[in-house]
Formats: structure tokens, sequence, C-alpha cells
């Protein structure tokens, strides 16, 4: 997915929280979310460090809950977790301390401290959400997750250390933690964007090296793997053309670019309109609701292709 699109998905996804933020629903938005960002290759590269420290800290959690026989009954989500120093915490030991320290001095925490803690919690709602949704599609009986979820929304996060007591709505918590983890991708890739000096090209323009076709803000990958594809060599025929509106006929294609010397024209024709037919269905695969043909084409034995005038 181009940066572009991923910076759509964040915000579609931010939008749809907005609206349902507090509610059942609200934690089902977070478990896409957190999905995209874990399945994303650019998000997964970017937040790699991150969703380790969460597996961590959720590791010792878990330790933590066993050990000290936490939620033997159903779980009270208004109690205060409460501990004398820092060292008794379960998680996040360090960032606690550090952060204590800077609410003692008046400052104010930076973005590399609060982005690990806000992917944990999020992949703690995303693990939890994620049991739910399977125990409904399977008809299962509910756990108490359920239950939990229904009341996080209106609870209060309280976290006592000696005598510091430092509490939180949880929907606000939960909001808090996805506009922290959602900017910091998309200042990443603005960054990025802005860093780059980019060759502009004006799509439709096909990168034959790569074998990939700019088109509607996709990348479309041509040549799925192993050789180049016959529709690899429409369009490279095609944009080596200077007119990009003329049309290119099947002979030409198949003598220069598939290597036919022997070229029948009453049935080789047919090879070129099953290439232009599987290059139409990539780009409508790729391209929401794309409803045209991308490439137009005469068949017969004088047969010939060119791009749509409707895309020049």
């Amino acid at each position: 997915m181009t940066p572009d699109k991923i910076k759509q998905k964040i915000e579609i996804l931010l939008d749809k929280y907005q609206k349902n933020s507090g509610t059942v629903k609200g934690f089902d938005i977070l478990f896409e979310y957190v999905d995209f960002i874990k399945s994303e290759p650019y998000t997964a590269s970017l937040l790699k460090s991150q969703f380790e420290y969460a597996q961590t800290q959720i590791a010792l959690l878990d330790e933590y809950i066993v050990k000290n026989k936490c939620f033997e009954e159903m779980p009270n989500v208004h109690k205060i977790m409460e501990f004398k120093d820092v060292s008794e915490a379960p998680m996040h030991k360090e960032a606690i301390a550090i952060g204590l320290e800077q609410l003692k001095n008046q400052e104010h925490a930076n973005m590399q401290q609060m982005l690990p803690l806000s992917i944990t919690q999020l992949v703690m709602v995303h693990e939890a959400m994620g049991r739910v949704k399977e125990q409904l599609k399977n008809k299962e009986k509910i756990d108490d997750k359920l239950d939990i979820l229904q009341e996080l929304p209106t609870s209060m996060i309280r976290v006592k250390v000696g005598e510091e007591l430092n509490s939180l709505p949880f929907a606000v918590f939960a909001k808090t933690n996805l506009l922290i983890s959602a900017k910091y991708i998309l200042d990443k890739i603005d960054i990025e964007e802005l860093s780059e000096i980019k060759e502009t090209k004006k799509e439709p323009w096909f990168d034959k090296d790569k074998s990939i076709l700019h088109f509607m803000g996709e990348e479309i990958s041509i040549r799925l793997k192993g050789e180049k594809p016959n529709d690899h060599y429409i369009l490279e025929a095609i944009f080596d053309t200077e007119d990009k509106t003329e049309e290119v006929y099947f002979k030409d294609i198949a003598k220069k670019y598939l290597g036919m010397e022997e070229y029948d024209k009453t049935k080789d024709w047919q090879i070129l309109r099953r290439a232009c037919d599987q290059l139409n269905a990539k780009v409508a695969k790729a391209v929401d609701n794309y409803k045209d043909k991308f490439i137009l084409y005469a068949t017969g034995q004088t047969g010939w292709c060119k791009i749509n005038q409707i895309h020049l």
C-alpha cells in the first residue's frame, strides 16, 4: 500500500473511532486499527521495536496476574491498582519511574517515551477484542472479557504509587493511545515525503524494470512472480510509443517484445487479447470501485490495444 493510502486508511479509522468512542463498537475499531498497523508492511516495520516491547510487557503482566492470583473473580475495572513503589509495578517499571520524576519536575514526556506505552495498551485491547470476536463468531460462551469491555468505557484508570494517585477516564486513555500512535505514523510519512526529491510523473506510468503500473495512486504489480507475463510486454510496448493515444498492433508486440519470429495472424492475436483481459483484471482488483477498462483492444487479424483515452 502506498504511503498516501496508509494515511487515508488511518484517517478513516480515526474518524470512525471518534464517532464510536466509549462503546463496544469503539473497541472493534481499535481492533481493526491495530490489525492494520501490524499487518501493513510499512507500519509493521516502523513500529517493530514497539510491538516487541508490547509483547515483553504483556508477558510480565500475565506473569504478575498468575503470581498474585489476580482476577480470580470478575475483575473490578474501577479498582485502584496500588503499589508502594515502582519496583512493584507489573509492567512499564522504567517508564513509570521516568514519568513520575517528570511529573514531579513539571516536565512533559516526549513521543519516544509515550509511543511504546500506547502501542502496548492498544495491543492488549486488540488481543482481548480478538478473543471476544472469535467466541462470538464460533457461537461459544462468552467469557468475562466482553463484560469488561462493556464496563471499561465508563471506568476510571487509577494508579496509586506510594501516596501519588493518578487517574484518567478510560475512554480518554484509549483515545490518547490511538492518537499518539497515529500521529507518529502520519508524521513519519509526511517527513519522508518532505525529505525526498521525487520525480513527478503524470499517471498512468509504467516502471518496466520493476514491472509496476502506477495508476490512480496505486502501485500495481504486473509481474507477480517469476517470468514477466505477456501483459507486462503490452504495457512496455504502449509506454515505449511517443504518442500514448495510438494503437499498438498485436503483431508488432508479438515480434518485438515476445520474440515471436513467426506470427500467425489467424490465431496468435488471441494470446495478446487474453493478456489485455488479464491486465484489466489486475487494475480492477487493485483500484477500488474502478468500473472502466484500462486497456482497450480490437481482436482479429489486425488486433491492437491502447490505453483508454479517459486516463490520458
